[in-house]
């Protein structure tokens, strides 16, 4: 019973550490984790100062052409993103409009009190249909 309160102390501690790790990367600018980096390189390394100096330097570099690689990833799922509604609302008018013809033709085709039993049939299912997904979603 020890081994697993300890087990899941450190992992707690482990995860802790890391989110905490994360903000403070988040915080600093592009220059400081290029510093920071080199640094940490020239260290383990042994690099000489003007090794450090170009390592800084690529590093900078690298650092603004990922972020600038990642803000036109963002701004392209972005425009997919918008694309996708337009699609979406394009395809639900589409359905209206089927289903509008399609009730005028049913209306055609039964008497006043069919269409109306049947109008009553069809919101029984969508009940149905709307309680069957809410039971699926608190379940996943």
């Amino acid at each position: 019973m020890k081994n697993l309160i300890t087990l899941i102390l450190l992992l707690f501690s482990v995860v802790t550490f890391a989110q905490e790790r994360g903000e403070r990367r988040s915080e600093m600018s592009d220059e400081e984790m290029a510093i920071l980096g080199a640094k940490r390189l020239a260290m383990q390394l042994d690099l000489n100062e003007e090794q450090e100096a170009q390592l800084k330097e690529l590093y900078t570099k690298r650092i603004g052409e990922q972020r600038e690689l990642m803000q036109e990833r963002r701004e392209e799922r972005e425009e997919i993103r918008k694309e996708l509604q337009k699609e979406r609302a394009k395809i639900r008018e589409e359905h209206q409009e089927m289903s509008e013809e399609y009730k005028a033709e049913l209306k055609k085709i039964l008497t006043e009190e069919q269409y109306t039993k049947w109008e009553q049939l069809q919101e029984k299912r969508r009940k149905g249909r709307k309680m069957h997904m809410q039971k699926r979603r608190n379940q996943g």
